[in-house]
């Protein structure tokens, strides 16, 4: 599950791209700030999740899913192992054997402005433990040994600890944030964070391996399920954005803001492929986001201070299907069902007005203007077809379809879409004609 100008600039500059990034926040074909995004779910960045080694296999080659292919490499008996036993698929870094197990990135450097974040389930196993290391610098999940704090340390000066405790055996989120002219560097773990002030406004974020290329000490340790790097501080919204998106995706994990609540047991687990727009206030904001997924969300009319609206879908299949609930005027319907988190900061339901709701049907057969229509589940039943088909579908091309101006979504909702059975008037009188 971020001084004005600065967040005006990011703002402007990640919005202009394709918002197919984290959560929808930066874009995955190299041209935003997004240059690392790791995923141990898709080892090989090629999208398909099915051709993952087996358990247990050693990993040569972790691939950059950003577009900018900053992969991480290893050889030898230093590497880490490919964990499929778990819930999720993890990079296995087993710091209790003799030598340590680290992975070097294509790229290093030292960042001022910059955001990342590690999902990982850390292992204590005695030493203190890391995350990215670099000669200068590094992050940690436990700052020093038995120190049992998440920190960071800057070879030579100074460690940094937080308050905030290592959170060893869970599954978690560790994030840090720092801005350009600011000595402060922001760490987030779960529900908690706090400033660190590092004494510095050049020293910032490494960027260069994962974990200590050493033994004995600052290893990287336990499973790490997915790594982003931004080489531009993201916005307090756009924070908030991949927050929920990793919290959803890897088993509810407890974040600071929680808008996104559909991926609970009780809403029926929307997990897969979760997007949002948000804003904080006018500098922090996000008002195009697409992400993983085949649903894009843009142009909010009200989105107003501290709202989100958060969409994701149940993994069913990608196809139409006859014979799934839905209006009689309706001749298929799309197994794939999303669901949609309105609300603002506090977790209550807020209107961010009508938006515009893009699809990407590639691979449907048979769509037309004439034909597509958008379901939504408005008095929240579970069911389309005691609900009202929304025609006006717009054709962008790319087997990219747009429902304009959509103001009948709200909170908790549930949306799909269907082919229509079309009309045709012969002799004046009408007949029903089913699509082909």
């Amino acid at each position: 599950m971020k001084k004005k100008l600065f967040y005006i600039f990011i703002s402007f500059t990640i919005t202009s791209f394709s918002q197919t990034g984290p959560g929808g926040v930066g874009a995955r074909d190299g041209s935003s700030s997004l240059i690392v995004w790791l995923r141990a779910n898709d080892l090989n960045a090629d999208g398909d999740i099915s051709n993952n080694p087996a358990n247990g296999t050693l990993i040569s080659t972790w691939s950059d899913f950003s577009g900018n292919s900053n992969n991480f490499t290893q050889s030898g008996t230093r590497r880490p192992t490919y964990n499929t036993a778990g819930t999720f698929n993890t990079a296995r870094f087993d710091a209790s054997t003799g030598a340590a197990k680290f992975m070097n990135g294509s790229i290093s450097g030292i960042y001022a402005n910059a955001s990342t974040f590690f999902v990982t389930n850390p292992v204590n196993n005695g030493n203190s433990h890391s995350l990215f290391d670099h000669s200068s610098a590094s992050l940690r999940v436990e700052q020093w040994r038995n120190t049992n704090r998440v920190g960071f340390t800057r070879y030579g000066i100074a460690d940094y600890s937080t308050a905030i405790v290592s959170p060893f055996g869970i599954n978690s989120i560790i994030s840090y944030h720092k801005t350009t002219g600011s000595s402060l560097l922001e760490v987030r773990v779960n529900g908690a964070n706090q400033n660190l002030n590092i004494g510095s406004t050049t020293a910032g974020i490494p960027l260069d391996r994962i974990g200590r290329n050493s033994s004995g000490a600052d290893e990287a340790s336990g499973d790490f399920f997915e790594i982003i790097f931004y080489n531009s501080r993201v916005n307090d919204a756009q924070k908030i954005i991949i927050d929920n998106y990793l919290s959803a995706k890897f088993g509810s994990i407890a974040v600071i803001n929680d808008v996104y609540n559909e991926d609970d047991v009780a809403a029926g687990n929307f997990d897969h492929d979760v997007a949002g727009i948000g804003r904080v206030n006018s500098s922090n904001l996000h008002n195009d986001s697409q992400g993983t997924g085949l649903v894009r969300v843009l142009n909010p009319s009200n989105l107003n201070d501290n709202e989100f609206f958060m969409w994701g879908h149940d993994n069913n299949a990608f196809l139409m299907n006859t014979g799934l609930n839905a209006p009689n005027i309706i001749k298929s319907r799309l197994n794939r069902v999303w669901r949609v988190s309105e609300v603002n900061t506090s977790g209550a339901s807020v209107d961010v007005g009508s938006i515009d709701i893009r699809f990407d049907l590639t691979g449907i057969t048979d769509v037309s203007t004439a034909n597509l229509r958008l379901l939504i589940d408005t008095d929240n039943d579970g069911l389309f077809d005691d609900e009202t088909p929304i025609s006006g579908a717009t054709d962008l091309g790319s087997n990219i379809y747009s429902f304009n101006s959509v103001n009948s979504l709200t909170n908790n909702n549930r949306f799909t879409i269907g082919i229509g059975i079309t009309t045709v008037i012969t002799n004046r009188k009408i007949t029903y004609r089913v699509n082909n």
